[in-house]
């Protein structure tokens, strides 16, 4: 496997020096090549990509901690039968996956194996082949680490027997198996995505409830940070949340795609006039674009209102518009966006049958 000095100047000072370098080399540009072929589950993946390039290409030993304060680590994201297991970091106090910094020789991927064992005392596997690139990279992410660090972390995918975590002596004692819906309403914002793309099955799509405000907000928030990143933000989170309790559900046709307790879309419809209806919002996790569940939503609308839909989407926004007019939608009308809070330039469409 490919490995990576980690002495203080990036190289050793003996006979060894020139295949270090080398095999530093090999392992940053498998390392930086995977990064780039993510594919972002949510906006804050893409911030992280591109802040890892960024950072990556500037280091000169990027596996050292002691190099840079700016260094990349290693984390394992374990699950199994039993749902995903997290661990409650001791200094910041919130559910975690396991990971931390690259041993000398160690490639990112058995850093995050070795990290998982040492800190849940799970025997965890890839299921994955491991060849020389590595198994395939999960997620990244950028956060602030400790001491005024900065890290670059490489996330990979473990899975785990369905046993009981037993941390040793020394590692956080709070190292437990959440259910999905459970890891992701306590995941940190950077953790929060990839687990959203992880939970395995399909969407049960049914009318709102009442208690679905927050998770409705949550979707359209992290939706819009995604899709929309050039339109205006007009309204506090808080205002979103605000709204979406008082002014949406309770008095629109709203319908959620419900993922054993995650949602992870939503659809809001209104009456129009001569019996067709608008999609007043149709909104779906980032995690769960092109997995099919938009066309089930646009299923569901056409049902409701047979005789034709109407709906504005941003012109910006072009992927929703591909989407849309594969379902047979077709712009009508065009503005300069005076008319939206957002003074942002949109379209409306109609759909007939």
């Amino acid at each position: 496997m490919l490995g990576v000095d980690r002495s203080s100047n990036g190289l050793d000072d003996g006979p060894g020096a020139e295949l270090a370098a080398e095999l530093g080399a090999e392992l940053g540009a498998t390392v930086r090549k995977a990064v780039l072929a993510r594919r972002p589950v949510d906006a804050r993946e893409r911030t992280a990509i591109a802040e890892f390039v960024s950072s990556f290409d500037s280091l000169h030993n990027p596996f050292d901690e002691r190099s840079n304060r700016v260094h990349v680590t290693a984390s394992a994201i374990i699950v199994g039968t039993r749902g995903v297991v997290l661990h409650r970091h001791k200094r910041l106090g919130i559910w975690l996956q396991p990971g931390g910094h690259i041993d000398r020789g160690e490639t990112p991927w058995d850093a995050a194996r070795r990290e998982a064992h040492e800190e849940t005392g799970l025997d965890v596997t890839f299921p994955d082949a491991v060849g020389v690139a590595g198994p395939p990279l999960l997620h990244v992410d950028v956060h602030p680490g400790p001491k005024g660090h900065r890290h670059l972390d490489l996330r990979y995918l473990m899975e785990a027997p369905a046993v009981t975590p037993a941390p040793p002596a020394g590692e956080s004692q709070d190292v437990k198996w959440f259910q999905w819906h459970r890891a992701i309403a306590a995941a940190d914002p950077g953790l929060e995505g990839v687990l959203r793309m992880l939970q395995p099955g399909q969407p049960v799509v049914r009318a709102v409830r009442s208690n679905d405000a927050a998770d409705c907000s949550q979707v359209y928030l992290r939706a819009r940070a995604f899709a929309l990143a050039d339109v205006p933000v007009v309204h506090r989170d808080s205002e979103v949340r605000r709204w979406m309790a008082d002014d949406v559900i309770g008095h629109n046709d709203v319908v959620v795609a419900d993922l054993d307790g995650t949602v992870v879309g939503l659809l809001v419809l209104a009456a129009g006039t001569a019996g067709q209806g608008w999609i007043d919002q149709l909104y779906l996790d980032p995690a769960w674009i092109g997995r099919g569940l938009g066309d089930r939503f646009i299923e569901v609308a056409k049902q409701r209102f047979a005789a034709g839909l109407q709906l504005w989407t941003f012109a910006v926004n072009g992927p929703a518009q591909r989407f849309y007019e594969r379902h047979g939608f077709v712009a009508v009308e065009r503005t300069d966006g005076s008319g939206n809070e957002e003074r942002s330039p949109d379209v409306r469409y109609h759909w007939h049958p």
